[in-house]
């Protein structure tokens, strides 16, 4: 069973790029930690949002804000990404 969990996780850099965006709430900040444009962590989320099938930020004129299930996958992925840091 654990194994068929495992298949449908979605792409690291996917979560990598959430878990950046989230924490900052702006785009362009989490561009300049990752080392990517703005267009390619737009396209992360949505990959994540899609893969998943739903909604994580809510856009708006001063950054993005989390739906209710940002918040809640934020933490659990900072943790699991510092779990991976620290074992590689």
């Amino acid at each position: 069973k654990r194994v068929r969990q495992m298949r449908h996780l979605p792409p690291l850099n996917e979560l990598r790029t959430f878990e950046a965006a989230a924490r900052f709430r702006i785009f362009k900040l989490a561009t300049e930690e990752l080392f990517v444009t703005q267009r390619a962590i737009s396209q992360q989320i949505q990959g994540l949002e899609t893969h998943l099938g739903v909604s994580f930020f809510i856009r708006n004129a001063t950054g993005l804000e989390l739906t209710s299930r940002g918040a809640e996958l934020l933490p659990e992925t900072a943790h699991a990404l510092q779990i991976l840091g620290e074992a590689l």
